[in-house]
């Protein structure tokens, strides 16, 4: 417990050092690579190391940890902040031995293990004393120390309730408000006149901090049980006839689907506006798709080992429809390309070939499984996307949206110069640079280019940039945009 508890202490000055009151950069990385390795540690210490194979994760972990340093894409950095800590808790319960499905225990599992440590946020702190006691061989009579131990119990659970009351009491009448109001205004003056309020709120995020650490640590060491359920195959006969009608019914719909679409899209049979039609309905035909694949599992599930005539119908129906859907994925790929083609090049059109291409090899291991059904495919749909989801955080993205849509401006003359200086960042900079070595210029683009760049060359350079909020993609910006001001300075 001295060592969970001095852990904890540790990284909660370390978080707070890192990334209080700065944008995240290599701060990212300097916090994972210690936290993982002494969480690691301590579950070693405490023989808790079942799965050894599940350290891999901390390769991912730490590749798009990097991402925070290398690139600066305002949507992969958010996303970030939930994936990294949903995969480092994924790795730590694999580690200690469980075992997950794709259902809604498995979300259970990961949320709980988010939220349960604040549970034992007493219980932990509490024993943290009594070891450092133990150690310093401090004897206190055991009726105050559980006088103590009822005192921070109740100090713990009082001050929240107070606090909503507080605040509940204080919407419904003016003048009670006003009181606490004052109270509150009082103290913030206080603080700001000693000047010591940004080290108080320092000191707030350390203790809450701690307190989470410590409650994690000690709920995964020492509370968290790993229940290894009994292989209870149920013997009961499942009735295929639902899903057989359903897969049946579903290519017939496609089939004739299908049909439309070569003869409409892939063969430009329509009367309709081109870009027009393009538009209708890539997402939705991306949904259909993941139905598809959804259907064609829980279809396989419910097969019976001893009905091998239905088993090979439902196998051969679940075939055919993922030939369907690899047209339907084909189908909603063609139409997002004619739709770039016409209104532009963006994140989220981007993001749609990424999902349609992760839907296409999902199709493989997904046939594979149908043909054999030892096939464990949660596991590597698992490694799939997250491989897929990993190349697109080093694939710079705000770099080829940006390479697209100027050369679209080369080409055409249109550009969407707002969507470029507010949504690719600096990532995009040496891209940018291009619209001015054109000979092209519609409506002064290259005065509002030039303008752009002189804008984020001032802000990085107002940008008080140290080791924690270090950022290569900035510094890269910075240096190709002073070079250019020097030169027409010149």
């Amino acid at each position: 417990m001295i060592s969970l508890g001095i852990g904890a202490l540790i990284f909660a000055i370390w978080f707070v050092i890192l990334f209080f009151g700065k944008s995240i950069g290599l701060s990212m990385l300097l916090f994972s690579i210690p936290f993982s390795y002494f969480f690691i540690y301590i579950l070693e210490k405490n023989n808790k190391i079942k799965n050894s194979k599940a350290k891999f994760l901390l390769i991912p972990i730490l590749l798009l940890s990097s991402t925070y340093f290398i690139y600066d894409n305002t949507f992969f950095n958010s996303m970030n902040l939930i994936i990294i800590p949903i995969l480092f808790c994924f790795m730590i319960l694999r580690i200690i031995g469980e075992n997950f499905e794709i259902d809604i225990d498995t979300i259970g599992k990961i949320l709980g293990s988010f939220f349960n440590p604040l549970s034992f946020i007493g219980e932990s702190t509490i024993k943290f004393i009594d070891s450092i006691k133990e150690r310093l061989k401090i004897n206190i009579k055991s009726n105050n120390e559980e006088k103590m131990k009822r005192v921070f119990k109740a100090i713990l659970i009082t001050i929240p309730i107070v606090l909503v009351i507080i605040i509940l009491l204080s919407t419904a009448d003016e003048v009670f408000a006003n009181i606490f109001k004052g109270i509150f205004n009082q103290m913030i003056n206080l603080l700001n006149s000693i000047n010591i309020s940004t080290s108080f709120v320092k000191i707030i995020c350390i203790i809450i901090s701690f307190f989470y650490f410590i409650g994690l640590f000690y709920y995964i060491c020492f509370k968290y049980e790993v229940i290894n359920e009994a292989d209870n195959k149920s013997t009961k006969t499942n009735d295929n006839f639902t899903i057989k009608m359903i897969l049946i019914s579903l290519n017939i719909i496609y089939l004739v689907f299908c049909y439309i679409q070569i003869k409409s899209l892939f063969m430009r049979n329509t009367t309709l506006n081109y870009a027009h039609y393009a538009r209708q309905g890539f997402f939705q035909l991306m949904i259909v798709s993941i139905i598809n694949l959804v259907t064609i599992l829980i279809a396989k599930k419910r097969e019976n080992k001893d009905e091998n005539k239905t088993n090979r119908l439902i196998n051969s129906m679940s075939l055919i429809i993922i030939a369907f859907t690899f047209i339907i994925v084909i189908s909603a790929s063609i139409r997002m390309y004619f739709y770039e083609s016409a209104y532009g090049y963006t994140l989220l059109r981007l993001l749609v070939y990424c999902a349609l291409f992760t839907e296409s090899i999902l199709f493989i291991p997904t046939v594979i499984y149908i043909l054999d059904k030892n096939v464990n495919l949660p596991k590597t749909y698992f490694v799939i996307i997250l491989a897929i989801y990993v190349c697109m955080n080093f694939a710079n993205f705000n770099n080829i949206i940006a390479k697209r849509n100027v050369n679209r401006y080369i080409e055409t003359g249109k550009i969407d110069l707002y969507y470029l200086k507010n949504e690719t960042g600096e990532d995009a900079i040496n891209q940018i640079f291009k619209i001015l070595e054109t000979s092209t210029d519609v409506d002064n683009v290259k005065a509002e280019t030039s303008k752009y760049l002189k804008e984020t060359y001032n802000d990085i350079n107002e940008e008080n940039m140290d080791f924690r909020n270090f950022n290569i993609s900035k510094i890269f910006a910075k240096k190709l945009i002073g070079k250019e001001l020097q030169l027409n300075d010149n």
